[in-house]
Protein backbone atom coordinates (compact mmCIF):
# COMPACT_ATOMS: atom_id res chain seq x y z
CA UNK A 1 0.00 0.00 0.00
CA UNK A 2 3.06 2.54 0.84
CA UNK A 3 4.38 1.90 -2.90
CA UNK A 4 1.17 2.82 -4.28
CA UNK A 5 1.00 5.95 -2.17
CA UNK A 6 4.65 6.65 -3.12
CA UNK A 7 3.86 6.40 -6.60
CA UNK A 8 0.52 9.10 -6.55
CA UNK A 9 3.02 11.42 -4.30
CA UNK A 10 5.43 10.85 -7.15
CA UNK A 11 3.18 11.57 -9.98
CA UNK A 12 1.70 14.40 -8.19
CA UNK A 13 5.24 16.11 -7.94
CA UNK A 14 6.23 15.17 -11.66
CA UNK A 15 2.48 17.49 -12.80
CA UNK A 16 3.30 20.06 -10.09
CA UNK A 17 6.74 20.75 -12.03
CA UNK A 18 4.76 20.72 -15.56
CA UNK A 19 2.17 23.09 -14.38
CA UNK A 20 4.74 25.83 -13.01
CA UNK A 21 7.03 25.24 -15.60
CA UNK A 22 7.70 29.21 -17.13
CA UNK A 23 6.10 28.89 -20.83
CA UNK A 24 8.35 32.00 -22.43
CA UNK A 25 6.32 35.08 -23.54
CA UNK A 26 5.58 35.81 -27.68
CA UNK A 27 7.82 36.90 -29.81
CA UNK A 28 5.92 40.10 -31.68
CA UNK A 29 6.71 41.04 -34.99
CA UNK A 30 4.91 43.64 -37.32
CA UNK A 31 5.12 45.14 -40.94
CA UNK A 32 7.02 48.18 -40.53
CA UNK A 33 8.74 49.51 -43.88
CA UNK A 34 10.58 52.30 -44.30
CA UNK A 35 9.38 54.32 -47.53
CA UNK A 36 10.79 57.44 -49.07
CA UNK A 37 8.82 59.69 -49.91
CA UNK A 38 7.89 61.42 -53.32
CA UNK A 39 5.62 64.08 -52.03
CA UNK A 40 8.34 66.91 -53.11
CA UNK A 41 8.62 65.58 -56.64
CA UNK A 42 4.62 64.84 -57.11
CA UNK A 43 3.84 68.48 -56.04
CA UNK A 44 6.36 69.94 -59.15
CA UNK A 45 3.81 67.50 -61.68
CA UNK A 46 0.69 67.12 -62.10
CA UNK A 47 -1.16 65.57 -58.86
CA UNK A 48 -4.41 63.63 -59.43
CA UNK A 49 -7.86 65.01 -57.26
CA UNK A 50 -9.51 61.73 -57.09
CA UNK A 51 -10.04 59.96 -53.56
CA UNK A 52 -9.58 56.51 -53.32
CA UNK A 53 -11.07 54.79 -50.29
CA UNK A 54 -8.79 51.61 -49.53
CA UNK A 55 -11.02 48.76 -48.43
CA UNK A 56 -10.77 45.98 -45.59
CA UNK A 57 -8.68 42.95 -47.42
CA UNK A 58 -10.25 39.36 -47.75
CA UNK A 59 -8.63 36.09 -46.96
CA UNK A 60 -8.67 32.69 -46.05
CA UNK A 61 -9.37 32.81 -42.13
CA UNK A 62 -5.57 31.26 -41.42
CA UNK A 63 -4.80 35.14 -42.67
CA UNK A 64 -7.16 36.64 -40.45
CA UNK A 65 -5.19 35.11 -37.30
CA UNK A 66 -1.88 36.60 -35.58
CA UNK A 67 -0.15 33.38 -36.20
CA UNK A 68 3.41 33.43 -38.16
CA UNK A 69 2.48 31.27 -40.98
CA UNK A 70 4.96 28.33 -42.45
CA UNK A 71 5.11 25.87 -44.90
CA UNK A 72 7.41 22.77 -45.37
CA UNK A 73 5.74 20.52 -47.13
CA UNK A 74 2.74 20.37 -49.94
CA UNK A 75 -0.27 21.01 -48.37
CA UNK A 76 1.06 21.88 -45.36
CA UNK A 77 0.42 25.06 -43.36
CA UNK A 78 1.76 25.50 -39.60
CA UNK A 79 2.66 28.42 -37.28
CA UNK A 80 5.41 29.48 -35.17
CA UNK A 81 5.16 28.22 -31.47
CA UNK A 82 5.59 31.73 -29.08
CA UNK A 83 5.99 33.73 -32.09
CA UNK A 84 3.08 36.22 -33.63
CA UNK A 85 2.34 39.21 -35.53
CA UNK A 86 1.00 42.50 -33.85
CA UNK A 87 -2.33 42.51 -35.52
CA UNK A 88 -3.83 39.84 -38.27
CA UNK A 89 -1.56 39.76 -41.86
CA UNK A 90 -4.91 41.92 -43.28
CA UNK A 91 -5.12 44.65 -41.08
CA UNK A 92 -1.43 44.84 -41.40
CA UNK A 93 -1.09 45.09 -45.01
CA UNK A 94 -4.47 47.54 -45.23
CA UNK A 95 -2.09 50.04 -43.01
CA UNK A 96 0.82 49.25 -45.58
CA UNK A 97 -1.15 49.93 -48.34
CA UNK A 98 -3.23 53.14 -47.22
CA UNK A 99 0.37 54.57 -46.33
CA UNK A 100 2.38 53.52 -49.50
CA UNK A 101 -0.19 55.45 -51.10
CA UNK A 102 -0.25 58.36 -49.13
CA UNK A 103 3.23 58.91 -48.80
CA UNK A 104 3.18 58.88 -52.93
CA UNK A 105 1.28 61.53 -53.17
CA UNK A 106 -0.37 61.00 -56.19
CA UNK A 107 -4.11 61.52 -55.29
CA UNK A 108 -6.21 63.88 -53.47
CA UNK A 109 -6.53 61.58 -50.83
CA UNK A 110 -6.28 58.27 -49.31
CA UNK A 111 -8.76 57.44 -46.69
CA UNK A 112 -9.29 54.31 -44.58
CA UNK A 113 -12.56 51.84 -44.99
CA UNK A 114 -14.34 53.83 -41.50
CA UNK A 115 -14.19 56.81 -43.22
CA UNK A 116 -17.56 58.59 -43.46
CA UNK A 117 -16.22 60.78 -46.69
CA UNK A 118 -16.98 60.43 -50.05
CA UNK A 119 -14.65 58.62 -52.67
CA UNK A 120 -14.36 58.17 -56.20
CA UNK A 121 -12.14 55.18 -55.94
CA UNK A 122 -12.29 51.92 -53.92
CA UNK A 123 -9.22 49.41 -54.00
CA UNK A 124 -10.23 46.19 -52.96
CA UNK A 125 -7.97 43.05 -52.70
CA UNK A 126 -7.62 39.72 -52.18
CA UNK A 127 -4.84 38.16 -50.15
CA UNK A 128 -3.88 34.87 -51.04
CA UNK A 129 -0.38 33.90 -49.43
CA UNK A 130 1.60 35.72 -46.80
CA UNK A 131 3.73 33.50 -45.01
CA UNK A 132 7.46 31.75 -44.98
CA UNK A 133 7.95 28.44 -47.69
CA UNK A 134 10.53 26.16 -46.69
CA UNK A 135 12.17 24.52 -49.26
CA UNK A 136 13.74 20.60 -48.79
CA UNK A 137 17.13 22.33 -49.63
CA UNK A 138 17.34 23.90 -46.72
CA UNK A 139 16.23 27.42 -48.35
CA UNK A 140 12.85 29.79 -47.64
CA UNK A 141 11.33 32.52 -48.52
CA UNK A 142 8.85 35.21 -47.36
CA UNK A 143 6.35 34.82 -50.04
CA UNK A 144 2.95 37.49 -50.04
CA UNK A 145 0.48 37.15 -53.12
CA UNK A 146 -2.62 39.53 -53.86
CA UNK A 147 -4.66 40.67 -56.45
CA UNK A 148 -6.17 44.37 -56.51
CA UNK A 149 -9.65 45.62 -57.52
CA UNK A 150 -10.07 49.31 -59.01
CA UNK A 151 -13.64 49.98 -58.60
CA UNK A 152 -15.40 53.22 -59.95
CA UNK A 153 -17.29 54.18 -56.52
CA UNK A 154 -19.63 55.75 -58.56
CA UNK A 155 -21.13 53.31 -60.98
CA UNK A 156 -19.45 50.56 -59.05
CA UNK A 157 -17.82 49.43 -62.14
CA UNK A 158 -13.98 47.23 -62.29
CA UNK A 159 -11.68 49.86 -63.70
CA UNK A 160 -8.94 47.42 -63.68
CA UNK A 161 -7.47 44.23 -61.48
CA UNK A 162 -4.10 42.82 -61.13
CA UNK A 163 -2.17 40.05 -59.24
CA UNK A 164 1.63 41.21 -57.68
CA UNK A 165 3.74 38.65 -56.19
CA UNK A 166 6.86 39.15 -54.18
CA UNK A 167 9.29 36.11 -53.06
CA UNK A 168 12.20 37.31 -50.78
CA UNK A 169 14.77 34.69 -49.74
CA UNK A 170 14.89 34.38 -45.40
CA UNK A 171 18.25 34.31 -43.68
CA UNK A 172 16.44 31.81 -41.35
CA UNK A 173 14.28 29.38 -41.30
CA UNK A 174 12.33 30.44 -37.69
CA UNK A 175 9.88 33.21 -36.95
CA UNK A 176 12.68 36.54 -36.93
CA UNK A 177 13.79 35.24 -40.39
CA UNK A 178 10.11 34.66 -41.89
CA UNK A 179 9.03 38.21 -40.89
CA UNK A 180 12.04 39.94 -42.29
CA UNK A 181 11.22 38.22 -45.30
CA UNK A 182 7.54 39.16 -45.26
CA UNK A 183 8.46 42.70 -44.49
CA UNK A 184 10.27 43.11 -47.37
CA UNK A 185 7.86 41.26 -49.84
CA UNK A 186 5.24 42.89 -48.58
CA UNK A 187 7.10 46.58 -49.67
CA UNK A 188 7.31 45.25 -52.82
CA UNK A 189 4.02 44.14 -53.73
CA UNK A 190 2.83 48.00 -52.43
CA UNK A 191 5.56 49.46 -54.93
CA UNK A 192 4.42 47.51 -57.35
CA UNK A 193 1.00 48.97 -56.82
CA UNK A 194 1.66 52.15 -57.09
CA UNK A 195 3.39 51.63 -60.20
CA UNK A 196 0.42 50.31 -61.52
CA UNK A 197 -1.80 52.71 -60.23
CA UNK A 198 0.40 55.83 -61.74
CA UNK A 199 0.02 54.21 -65.44
CA UNK A 200 -1.47 57.07 -67.54
CA UNK A 201 -5.02 56.65 -68.02
CA UNK A 202 -5.45 54.30 -65.13
CA UNK A 203 -8.11 56.00 -63.77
Amino acid sequence: MSNRFYSIFVLCCVLAGCVTKEIPPDAIYTISPEWESSRNQVEREEKNPLVIKVAPIHAIRALTGTEILYSDARYALNSYVYSRWSDAPVRLLQILIQVALEENGRLGAVTPPTSASKADLLLESTLFDFSHHIKENGTSDGVVRIRFYLVDNVTKIVIATKEFASRVPASSQDAQGAATALNKAATNVARKLISWLAVPGRF
